[in-house]
């Protein structure tokens, strides 16, 4: 220890100054004290040893020194020398025993003392004073290690932490487990770790593969869903590692992982956001194919041009909608009055009625190019061209087998038909009376009046991907009585 110092007390004689003269030889550092009440005063955390005549302590009040020895910690053991008197045996007896005794740590070098055995034993008492502040050390440094852990392990709370014994029960349940299971400290010791799987990977074994994996490599990945006290999920990043005695033996496993139940939940809403525009785009762009090739090969540039204009422009306006997240539908009143709003609609002239209804993607997509249809027909040949024309139209919700049905009529007045024939079927026709019963599973019916066209589309409401198939059954050019 630098700085530390053996104190001696010799009061009468050359003990004294001889003693320090061995230790300076040595490089040990020596005060002498010339009597005890010095060497009381002197007592402190820099003494290495006390090396003292009986002459000096024989008869003197010793409490002070025995006090101060027995208040030392736990590590500390001061070593005591004692040159011993030539006062009679007998009579020194009792006190000698009583000295070692409350003292502890005493070597007595009996007179005269040969500075070789001198030497040996200031050197013995040094490294032993020496190795309990080494050991004072390690305990501060492990002291505060612990202290460090237990901070860290407190605080952690996005992390849970948990110790299991060889047969994975719960040993140890870290505050930031209970943060993120929810689960107490008592409600989890002695439980198995395995309840905080999900019932899925129980049931398929993860628990028990992954202990086997960590008892085989020493760790096993730990990145999944796992269950929450209240019946919800939530995700981990981490792993299980092995802990084992000195043998080799399993001591019991440690499993510790990060919550990024937040992040892992963006990166699959990403994902599936991702997968459907995807999606979308390929059936859009397959879509705008199937347009142009159902063109009227009658139709001059300039009709060309503006129904697929008009017919992309309505997917676009769809798309815009759907694309506002994943798996968002679309309302359907609103659709509807956006698509005859697009044809500049006298809105005097128009009924829309209905119940809010959310259409599902797929629904949306197609429903839209049919109201497209019906309403560009009508601008160009029906209810909207026609000075006393009238377009209503409604919707309703029922059941059917079990199933939620929503059923829209377009019902046009007010228009003279002429008596024609050989009239081509378009592609509007072809989308609500094939497209509707194949994409939607449900029926779409056109019926030309006297009066004017009525369109009945039903369809079972229910989730559906954005999925514009364009397979539809066979592409047949026949002859109906509308543009459509």
């Amino acid at each position: 220890m630098e700085d530390g110092t053996v104190l001696i007390l010799a009061p009468v004689g050359r003990d004294g100054p001889a003693a320090a003269e061995i230790f300076a030889r040595i490089g040990v550092e020596a005060t002498i004290c010339t009597d005890y009440d010095v060497l009381i005063d002197r007592l402190g955390p820099h003494c290495l040893a006390v090396v003292a005549t009986e002459e000096g302590l024989f008869g003197r009040d010793l409490t002070r020194l025995t006090g101060w020895i027995q208040d030392q910690p736990a590590w500390s053991d001061i070593p005591v020398i004692i040159f011993t008197s030539r006062l009679p045996q007998q009579r020194i007896a009792d006190w000698r025993t009583r000295l070692v005794a409350s003292f502890g740590n005493v070597t007595l070098l009996e007179r005269p003392v040969q500075a070789i055995t001198l030497t040996s034993s200031i050197r013995a008492a040094v490294r032993a004073r020496e190795r309990q502040y080494e050991l004072q050390r390690l305990l501060s440094e492990l002291e505060q290690g612990n202290e460090r852990f237990r901070l860290i392990v407190e605080n952690a709370r996005d992390y849970a932490i948990i110790l299991s014994d060889p047969d994975d029960l719960i040993t140890a349940w870290m505050p930031g487990a209970a943060a993120v299971f929810g689960w107490s400290e008592e409600e989890m010791l002695g439980k198995p770790i395995s309840n905080i799987f999900t019932p899925e990977d129980r049931a398929n074994g993860l628990p028990e593969q992954e202990l086997s994996r960590a008892r085989k490599d020493g760790e096993a990945p730990n990145v999944r869903w796992h269950a929450t006290k209240g019946g919800g999920r939530v995700f981990l990043d981490g792993q299980t590692v092995a802990l084992r005695n000195d043998d080799g033996s399993i001591r019991g496993f440690l499993k510790i992982g990060k919550d990024i139940t937040e992040r892992q939940r963006n990166e699959e809403r990403q994902a599936v956001l991702l997968a459907e525009l995807q999606h979308r785009v390929r059936n859009v762009l397959t879509m705008v194919a199937s347009i142009i090739n159902r063109g009227d090969p009658g139709d001059t540039t300039e009709d060309l041009r503006e129904r697929l204009s008009g017919r992309i422009a309505a997917m676009a306006r769809t798309q815009t909608l759907l694309t506002r997240g994943a798996g968002v539908g679309v309302e359907l009143e609103g659709m509807v009055r956006d698509e005859l709003l697009a044809h500049t609609a006298d809105q005097s002239r128009v009924s829309v009625e209905g119940l809010p209804v959310t259409l599902a993607p797929k629904a949306a997509e197609v429903l839209t190019l049919a109201i497209h249809e019906l309403a560009t027909n009508a601008a160009k040949y029906g209810a909207i061209r026609a000075p006393a024309g009238k377009i209503a139209v409604h919707w309703r919700r029922e059941q059917r087998d079990g199933q939620d049905w929503l059923e829209l009529e377009w019902r046009e007045s007010g228009v003279e038909i002429a008596q024609q024939s050989n009239r081509r079927k378009g592609f509007g026709t072809e989308l609500i009376t094939r497209r509707v019963p194949y994409e939607l599973k449900g029926r779409g019916e056109l019926t030309l009046n006297p009066d004017g066209l009525l369109c009945v589309i039903a369809f079972p409401l229910k989730p559906g991907e954005s999925i514009l198939q364009t397979d539809i059954p066979g592409q047949s050019r026949g002859t109906e009585e509308m543009r459509l």
